[in-house]
C-alpha cells in the first residue's frame, strides 16, 4: 500500500507547497480515495498476535495525511469538485474502517463544522450525515453529533436567509437528510432547537 501510497502523497504536497491547480489536486485526491475506500487488512493469524491491535491501515493514512488534507482545504476551499473529492476521503475511510475509525471523530467533525462554517458545501453536511449514520447510537458521541448538527444547521439557515432557497439546493437537500438522520439515529437523544423562519423544500439522495 504505502509503495502506491507514497508517490501521490509527494505529488500531493509538491502541488501544495508551489500553490498547484484544483484540477490535478481533485485528481490525486480521487486516487488516495480509492485506495482509503477498498484496502482492509487481512485478519491476522494466530502466528501474529501482535497484529490483531494494529490500527486500521486507512485510519493511520488518513491521519498522516491530516495536515496536508487541511492544506488542500486551505488553498482551494472555493473549489466545489476539489471539496467534494475532498470529502470522500473521508465519508469512504469511515464505511471501510468501521470501529476503527470511531476515535477520529472528535477530530473530524468539528473541522467539518468550522470549514462549513467558512466555506458551506454540501459535501461537509454529508460527511457530518455518514459520520451519524455509523455511530449515531454510540452514547459517548451523542454530545459531539448534537454540537456539530447545531452550528450546521445555524450556518445553513444563516445561508439561506441571505439568498433564496433555489440557489442551494444541494445544501438545503443534505441539510434535511442530515436533519432526518440525527432524529433516526439519535432516537431523541440528539436534542438541538434551531430557531429559524426559512421555508423548506423536500430532501433528496446525495451522490456517492
Amino acid at each position: 500500500m504505502q509503495a502506491i501510497v507514497q508517490p501521490r502523497v509527494a505529488r500531493l504536497r509538491e502541488l501544495l507547497s508551489q500553490g498547484g491547480g484544483a484540477a490535478e489536486v481533485a485528481n490525486l485526491l480521487e486516487e488516495l480515495c480509492a485506495l482509503l475506500r477498498g484496502v482492509s487488512p487481512s485478519s491476522p493469524g494466530t502466528d501474529a498476535p501482535q497484529l490483531q491491535d494494529a490500527p486500521h491501515p486507512c485510519v493511520q493514512l488518513l491521519l498522516e495525511l491530516w495536515d496536508d488534507l487541511n492544506g488542500v482545504f486551505a488553498q482551494h476551499g472555493s473549489d466545489t469538485r476539489c471539496m467534494e473529492r475532498l470529502c470522500r476521503c473521508y465519508k469512504h475511510t469511515a464505511r471501510n474502517c468501521g470501529e476503527a475509525f470511531k476515535a477520529v471523530l472528535p477530530r473530524l467533525l468539528p473541522q467539518m463544522v468550522s470549514w462549513f462554517e467558512q466555506r458551506p458545501h454540501s459535501c461537509f453536511l454529508y460527511v457530518a450525515n455518514v459520520c451519524i449514520a455509523n455511530y449515531g447510537n454510540e452514547p459517548t458521541l451523542l454530545p459531539l453529533f448534537a454540537d456539530s448538527f447545531k452550528r450546521m444547521a445555524a450556518s445553513t439557515f444563516q445561508l439561506l436567509r441571505q439568498a433564496p432557497i433555489a440557489e442551494h439546493p444541494d445544501i438545503v437537500d443534505d441539510y434535511f437528510e442530515l436533519a432526518s438522520k440525527v432524529r433516526g439515529r439519535g432516537r431523541g437523544r440528539v436534542r438541538v432547537r434551531v430557531r429559524t423562519t426559512t421555508s423548506s423544500s423536500p430532501p433528496r439522495s446525495h451522490p456517492a
